[in-house]
């Protein structure tokens, strides 16, 4: 009965080290996918509203979720993603940062969508993506009053003063500046 046992254990543990084996086979090489349909687009733009108005849902997680991975797997759209917006992030997020930062990327690419005349206007992409992070943010505070992000809350003072091309334009230079490679040819002068 024991050696039947062990025989038994074997097996399974052989057969999970197969699937497990598979598996990470198949996360090292990702399927390449077509570009997105219609039908994707029209929900990438109608989740990314939803989640601008209501970010908090019940379903928003999920939503969320599905919407920043077919963003991230399509190769029709591409949304550069830059954390400088928002200051220091907190580490480990707090609060609802993740779902005001991921919000930039997603409502970014819905304006690609709605705007394809602009889809390659950086400036007004980043700006769109940076307004519906800052309505999600305003939308989170409507529900949670104790949720506030003292560096978002400067960003809301400048998009309400009109200076907000201003810092987009701004941090868009930082961000190219610092996702430069350094070129071992080029000198550079000190910071």
């Amino acid at each position: 009965m024991k050696s039947h046992s062990i025989r038994a254990i074997a097996v399974a543990t052989l057969l999970l080290g197969f699937f497990i084996a598979g598996h990470a086979r198949a996360q090292q090489q990702p399927q390449q996918r077509g570009p997105s349909t219609a039908e994707e687009r029209a929900r990438a733009v109608k989740v990314a509203h939803e989640l601008e108005e209501d970010p908090l849902a019940k379903d928003a997680k999920d939503n969320r979720d599905w919407v920043y991975k077919w963003i991230v797997d399509i190769p029709d759209i591409t949304v550069s993603v830059c954390y400088d917006y928002f200051g220091k992030l907190p580490k480990p997020p707090r609060g609802h940062s993740l779902e005001i930062v991921s919000q930039m990327a997603i409502s970014s690419a819905a304006f690609m969508i709605e705007h394809p005349d602009k889809a390659k206007d950086e400036q007004a992409v980043a700006t769109a993506g940076l307004l519906g992070a800052l309505k999600t943010y305003q939308a989170i505070l409507k529900g949670e009053p104790d949720a506030r992000w003292p560096y978002v809350d400067k960003i809301v003072q400048m998009r309400d003063q009109g200076k907000l091309d201003d810092f987009v334009s701004d941090t868009r230079r930082k961000c190219a500046q610092d996702g430069e490679e350094p070129d071992p040819d080029t000198i550079r002068a000190a910071r």
